[in-house]
């Protein structure tokens, strides 16, 4: 079992601050993750635009999953 497994629980589980700090990682391991696939396009001759323009979308689907989330009153 990987070790990251090991630590995990329910993200519901998480308190108020637990669940941001663990949305901010994920956010500066996505932009980390970006960055590398930017690096190895260029590295392997893709056209890093096209692979950015991707990504961007790609964030762009995300943010309109989120506003389309139904705030809890």
């Amino acid at each position: 079992m990987p070790a990251h497994k090991n630590h995990t629980e329910d993200f519901e589980g998480l308190t108020f601050a637990e669940q941001a700090k663990s949305i901010n990682a994920t956010m500066a391991y996505t932009t980390k993750a970006i960055r590398a696939h930017l690096r190895r396009a260029s590295r392997e001759n893709r056209n890093v635009s096209s692979t950015r323009d991707k990504c961007i979308r790609q964030i762009s689907r995300l943010l309109q999953r989120i506003e389309a989330i139904r705030i809890p009153e």
